[in-house]
């Protein structure tokens, strides 16, 4: 299609801006965006040096004393090398959490002394069974959640037999230590999940950032293992399942004291 007069002029001009917005043009564009720049750096300055002064402040105040706290060092001493962490971690935080409460029930002057003591008592089992429970359950489906790792790894790996194949591998030495520990002979060790998955071909072939993310994840499926579990067990199996009966537990030992005191009287 040929071009009239018009859209030639107007083609022309258009080049012409564009060359001009290349070259000079585009030198001042940069230095506008620089000088905005500076403009807005300079204007939040302030805001930025009172925002350091008060997180300089809160660690200063607060976060260095809570780390560096007598008891909490020796309990990071005392954990930081074991292979449990993180449920570690989750069961002192539940036990801050219960404390909490055993005080703040304790406490209380709107209940009587008998009802103080029964609930700080029910929190405080309530507590212990659950921090039993949660470490049973963990550890009870931690070999059923490594084949749901295994398929997960194989999905990674691109490789559908690897879950199959660890699978077989595995059952096998456990049926072949039944029959040895029956016999009071040394088990077999069972198959290593992340030593399969570091030898798989495909691995081999992956750079070494992809490498380390993979076994990164791999690593991850157990520590949401054990949040689920925690979770399960402290925020919904206690206050659904033993918080009630524990407090209808509590109710009838105080009827069945309160009728004794009546009696008595």
């Amino acid at each position: 299609m040929a071009l009239s007069p018009l859209n030639y002029n107007n083609y022309n001009n258009y080049n012409n801006n564009r060359q001009t917005f290349n070259g000079k043009g585009l030198d001042k564009a940069e230095k506008l965006m620089s000088q905005s720049g500076s403009q807005t750096s300079g204007l939040f300055a302030p805001l930025e040096k009172q925002y350091d002064k008060f997180t300089d402040a809160i660690a200063d105040k607060f976060t260095s004393r809570f780390v560096n706290f007598g008891p909490l060092t020796w309990l990071s001493e005392k954990l930081k090398n074991t292979n449990n962490l993180l449920q570690h971690c989750l069961t002192v935080g539940a036990v801050l959490t219960s404390g909490l409460y055993m005080q703040r029930t304790y406490t209380n002057k709107d209940l009587d002394e008998d009802r103080r003591n029964t609930l700080v008592v029910n929190q405080g089992l309530t507590l212990i069974l659950s921090t039993i429970g949660a470490y049973a359950l963990d550890k009870y489906i931690k070999s059923w959640w490594e084949n749901v790792t295994a398929r997960f790894a194989g999905h990674l790996l691109n490789d559908q037999d690897f879950y199959t194949k660890f699978k077989n591998q595995k059952d096998a030495i456990i049926a072949e230590n039944k029959k040895l520990k029956a016999q009071k002979a040394e088990l077999k060790p069972l198959p290593d999940l992340e030593k399969l998955i570091t030898k798989h071909s495909y691995f081999k072939s992956l750079s070494e950032e992809n490498a380390t993310s993979l076994i990164n994840k791999t690593k991850g499926m157990g520590l949401l293992r054990t949040m689920i579990v925690f979770g399960f067990v402290y925020r919904y199996f206690v206050p659904v399942v033993v918080t009630k009966p524990a407090n209808k537990l509590c109710d009838m030992y105080l009827q069945k004291k309160k009728e004794q005191n009546t009696q008595k009287a």
